[in-house]
């Protein structure tokens, strides 16, 4: 897997430095385990000189956009003070990203950095997000964006959008799953965030939370968080949108990558892992409120998919233990 990393005036360190430490935590991981994607990273810029960065720190580009390799995912941060100077003279980095983008890299932009992919005209008639203090200039500027004030992240046609850097965190901890899988996303929640309470599992949210706009779907979903200890059945699910277990399936499926009972082992697994890492309740009792039918199921699941216990689970993300190993 190809990263590159967008190096600007009044660049965020955080917006660079933390996901690249995280990726590079989740590849090392799964070498160990000898099932990983190759990783590479490029930072990237539009000259090779150092950039006074936030705070008076140095970072310097080690590929011109010229230069740069094609790239399976860039990031571009959030900017320090006002962006737009930055942004208006970004002409050869929003280029870079068209083209980039046209060549199927996908972007992830923070805070004022969506700047760069609005004014490059990639979020056109498309959702997006950005720092809640600029989002009304936002919209001004870029009428023909989407631009959405209730969510943290959004995403559309392989363009993320994370409104602050703890947006952004929780991005990268799924773009993490999807590439290295739930074991690598467990180091990765362990070594970097394991004091913070994830707010959601996938990266763009209607109300309740989940990758898509199908209405009917979405209600599916928030019902289901509010009713996840209730035995669920497919045609129980099926029935909330009047229609047949195949075409329910089928519509879930397109709407979310999921099959719906898919779906609803993920969300358990989620609530589960959060009350072993919040609360004091039993391995037991966290597997009933998450709705496992017996103590022994939970533990079965929760192995296959984390490769450990629930209990190893619990002591890892509690040992507050930051090695790569």
């Amino acid at each position: 897997m190809k990263l590159a990393f967008v190096i600007s005036p009044q660049a965020l360190l955080t917006g660079i430095a933390l996901p690249v430490e995280m990726f590079y935590a989740a590849s090392r991981f799964r070498v160990k385990r000898r099932a990983a994607p190759t990783l590479s990273i490029q930072l990237v810029g539009d000259s090779l000189q150092t950039q006074r960065a936030v705070g008076g720190l140095n970072i310097q580009a080690d590929h011109t956009f010229a230069q740069a390799d094609d790239a399976d995912l860039i990031f571009v941060p959030p900017m320090w003070g006002t962006p737009w100077p930055v942004i208006s003279q970004g002409d050869a980095l929003q280029r870079w990203l068209v083209e980039q983008y046209q060549n199927g890299a996908r972007l992830a932009a923070t805070g004022t950095g969506v700047g760069h992919l609005a004014r490059a005209g990639l979020l056109d008639g498309r959702v997006a997000t950005t720092h809640w203090y600029y989002l009304d200039r936002f919209r001004q500027r870029y009428p023909e964006v989407k631009f959405e004030g209730h969510h943290f992240v959004t995403h559309e046609d392989g363009l993320y959008c994370a409104g602050s850097i703890n947006a952004q965190t929780d991005l990268v901890l799924f773009l993490i799953e999807q590439t290295f899988g739930e074991d690598a996303l467990a180091l990765v929640e362990r070594q970097f965030t394991h004091e913070l309470k994830r707010t959601f599992s996938t990266p763009y949210f209607e109300p309740g939370g989940a990758v898509h706009h199908d209405e009917g779907v979405s209600l599916v979903q928030s019902w289901l968080r509010q009713h996840l200890t209730d035995d669920i059945s497919l045609p129980q699910l099926a029935r909330l949108l009047d229609q047949s277990e195949r075409n329910f399936s089928r519509r879930f499926q397109a709407a979310t990558g999921e099959s719906p009972m898919a779906y609803v082992l993920r969300m358990r697994l989620d609530s589960a892992r959060e009350l072993l890492r919040d609360t004091n309740l039993r391995v037991a009792e966290v597997g009933e409120a998450c709705g496992f039918r017996t103590a022994a199921y939970f533990g079965r699941v929760f192995r296959e998919r984390l490769s450990m216990t629930p209990g190893e689970y619990r002591k890892m993300v509690r040992s507050k233990l930051f090695t790569a190993g």
